[in-house]
């Protein structure tokens, strides 16, 4: 070997070192990531930048630990899924190559399945809808194998739990949605992949078409994992986006101009006869995004499409 070749090698080797270095020193040890969990819960968006920083194998067991302390906290059925959704959200944004489905069955796993069935109406929404992705179409067959791809990651995971036949169903009432509408087979499609038992005729002929009507129904469901009531989502959706207070203020801070160049607010644009407002507060609107009940993921600037994975 000559002197040339050594030196390569020796800068290879060198370089392999600082690269592995480099790499344990961004890993976040998973022990100080349970440290931030109470101001996760208190910021739910702070988890993404924390699961970024987790190694991989470290990302389902963190997410897991989380959910766990939502589950034991105080509150309404509807502050809870809110934290869920807005926790569980974040750290499927934050989730490591290759490690995006692991970490959707962690979700389906771990959450409880009253706030489960508001988690999986969202990330149908707002992450996993075929139609969100503006750049690539996804032909029926692709879509079809993706979804049985991460149905079959689902059940794997949800095996030990005692609820699993719900959990299940919610996985596929969550790709049905997000497909709108495309294989119409999906549903039956998805039933076969379900162990074999009595629930997966009862995910097909009640639980599904229940949660996929409008509104909404889980309740047959619940009842036979015995769990409880599922969550006003319309509530629980305000108290995931912004505080009533911050739209308020927002409403203060945007003067407008009046027909005769009055300065004024919606507040303060109030008709001659003082019965009514001229114009509505802009908080009272649902169909704007600054209102609290404005349902995020289904306006114009959808959230980018997460898969495949």
């Amino acid at each position: 070997m000559n002197i040339k070749t050594k030196i390569f090698g020796l800068a290879a080797v060198a370089a392999l070192v600082a690269h592995s270095a480099l790499a344990d020193e961004k890993a976040l040890p998973i022990a100080e990531a349970r440290a931030q969990i109470g101001a996760i819960v208190e910021d739910p968006v702070s988890m993404t930048g924390v699961m970024k920083q987790l190694a991989p194998e470290d990302q389902t067991a963190f997410l897991a630990d989380v959910n766990a302390a939502i589950a034991k906290m105080p509150g309404s059925n509807e502050e809870r899924a809110a934290k869920f959704l807005n926790v569980n959200k974040a750290a499927i944004k934050g989730a490591a190559k290759g490690n995006l489905a692991k970490l959707i069955a962690e979700v389906f796993a771990t959450v409880p399945v009253e706030p489960l069935t508001l988690v999986s109406e969202r990330l149908a929404a707002d992450m996993l809808n075929r139609g969100n992705d503006t750049e690539r179409k996804y032909t029926d067959d692709a879509f079809r194998s993706i979804s049985e791809g991460l149905l079959e990651k689902i059940v794997a995971r949800t095996a030990g739990t005692d609820d699993a036949p719900v959990r299940n169903a919610l996985a596929i009432a969550m790709l049905v949605r997000a497909s709108n509408g495309s294989p119409a087979d999906l549903a039956d499609v998805l039933v076969t992949k379900l162990p074999e038992g009595d629930e997966k005729k009862l995910t097909k002929e009640e639980w599904l078409p229940a949660a996929l009507g409008s509104p909404s129904d889980y309740e047959a469901m619940l009842a036979y994992g015995g769990a409880g009531s599922q969550p006003n989502v319309a509530l629980s959706m305000i108290i995931a986006g912004p505080q009533r207070l911050d739209a308020v203020l927002a409403d203060v801070a945007s003067s407008l101009l009046d027909s005769e160049g009055r300065e004024t607010t919606p507040f303060s644009s109030i008709s001659m006869d003082l019965d009514e407002y001229a114009q509505p507060p802009r908080t009272q609107d649902p169909s704007k995004k600054w209102n609290p009940a404005y349902r995020r993921g289904e306006g114009p600037e959808p959230e980018p499409i997460i898969y495949p994975w």
